[in-house]
């Protein structure tokens, strides 16, 4: 067994949305529970496995915390604060190295040596233990960590905090979303990790996310999960509905789930109080056909748009339908775009994401330029979180907010 130790930098953890603190968008969690071996309420769930990183090839990580090294098992070297690891991989093996001893496993666990077991790595902090595992060609970096620690690192990565206790309740609701959501991802049962750490599923910060207060949040609501015919429901979330949530069946599944329809968000709509609750989009007209031709509509950017007309929308007010009729010369050429895909192909003026949401009325000005009035922030599809925040700001608790966005639900207990 080797000893080693050294000094280095770090790196600071970035929140997607920095004004808001509230992400846009969360997949459907795609599992059959009829399937699923037993009851997943009475099932002991310990661990949850973050996929935090892929390296392809080569790349070096920093040890910033006393730490273990693990292959197979056996303990192989104790590594000091502030050391370089260099890895390879081929399809099968890494090696890793640190200063000029190497060791070749198709896993290595990277222990801490602390009594809180926190171990950091190029600067950022994690709970648990980290695994470096090769998977086809490249290695993968997860984090194996307990449940309710891994909603603690979600929190404040999702939802703003607030000032005192104002958002308490819409906390609450969330914690429960975030922990049922990550269930469901681990009974997906993928063989090597179980979510990622973005928007792609949940914004996870590790313990440089957490905070005592939304610490006490996550332990008031520990093995609280949302259970529809005593399953764990499906969850989705979103930053701001605009007034009206979206019937799932418009946006993800194809079939209807019953607690997932279109409703109304309160009589004054509870998400008012949000910064994307309306916007504005003035759009170059140039821009759109330069979207059109990327996306293949058209073959060529000498169009430009004679009209724009909403065809049809969802009961929420969403666009279902959008029709653009381009003309180039005696050319006509008529663009039919539908659903959440109008947010992908138009975008916004900046071209820098997608656009906020398709609850718009839409007008070519006189100028040529394609002006957006829009409402909300995300799909719409589940709880609105900014909804969430106005009415635990109203005095509303965490079951209300979840029966506001989850009608039929009920919350129970993991084992």
């Amino acid at each position: 067994m080797a000893f080693f130790t050294g000094c280095s930098s770090s790196k600071r953890f970035t929140i997607e949305d920095k004004n808001t603190g509230i992400s846009s968008s969360k997949d459907v969690a795609k599992i059959d529970f009829e399937k699923s071996s037993g009851n997943i309420l009475d099932s002991e769930i310990e661990t949850i496995r973050v996929l935090l990183n892929e390296f392809s090839f080569e790349n070096t990580i920093q040890i910033n915390s006393a730490t273990n090294l693990f292959s197979s098992d056996a303990k192989i070297a104790s590594i000091g604060m502030n050391n370089q690891i260099s890895l390879k991989v081929d399809e099968k093996e890494i090696e890793l190295t640190i200063q000029n001893k190497s060791y070749h496993s198709n896993q290595f666990i990277l222990s801490s040596t602390d009594e809180k077991n926190i171990i950091k790595i190029d600067g950022k902090k994690y709970r648990g233990i980290l695994k470096l595992i090769a998977v086809a060609g490249k290695i993968n970096l997860i984090n194996q960590i307990s449940l309710e620690d891994y909603v603690k690192g979600v929190m404040t990565r999702e939802m703003p905090l607030g000032k005192g206790l104002e958002h308490y309740e819409a906390l609450k609701a969330f914690a429960i979303c975030a922990r049922t959501y990550a269930l469901t991802k681990i009974f997906e049962g993928k063989k090597y990790h179980d979510i990622l750490p973005d928007t792609r599923d949940q914004v996870y910060g590790g313990v440089d996310a957490e905070t005592e207060y939304s610490n006490r949040v996550v332990d008031e609501t520990k093995n609280m999960i949302l259970t529809y015919d005593d399953k764990p429901a499906l969850i989705f979330y979103h930053s701001t509905c605009g007034g009206y949530t979206e019937d799932a069946v418009n946006v993800f599944v194809k079939a209807d789930v019953p607690y997932l329809l279109s409703n109304k968000d309160g009589s004054s709509s509870n998400c008012k109080i949000s910064p994307r609750y309306s916007w504005i989009e003035n759009i170059p007209e140039y821009r759109i056909i330069d979207r059109f031709n990327k996306e293949g509509y058209i073959s060529n950017k000498t169009f430009s748009i004679k009209d724009i007309k909403v065809n049809s929308r969802f009961e929420s007010g969403r666009i279902n339908e959008l029709e653009f009729v381009l003309i180039n010369g005696s050319v006509e050429k008529k663009i039919k775009l539908y659903g959440n895909k109008i947010r992908s192909v138009i975008r916004t003026a900046d071209d820098k994401s997608i656009l906020r949401s398709n609850y718009f009325d839409i007008y070519l000005s006189t100028n040529q330029t394609v002006v957006i009035n829009g409402r909300g922030n995300g799909h719409g599809v589940g709880m609105c979180q900014w909804g969430a925040i106005g009415l635990s700001r109203d005095g509303k608790d965490y079951s209300y907010i979840l029966n506001q966005y989850f009608p039929g639900t009920k919350v129970k207990y993991t084992r």
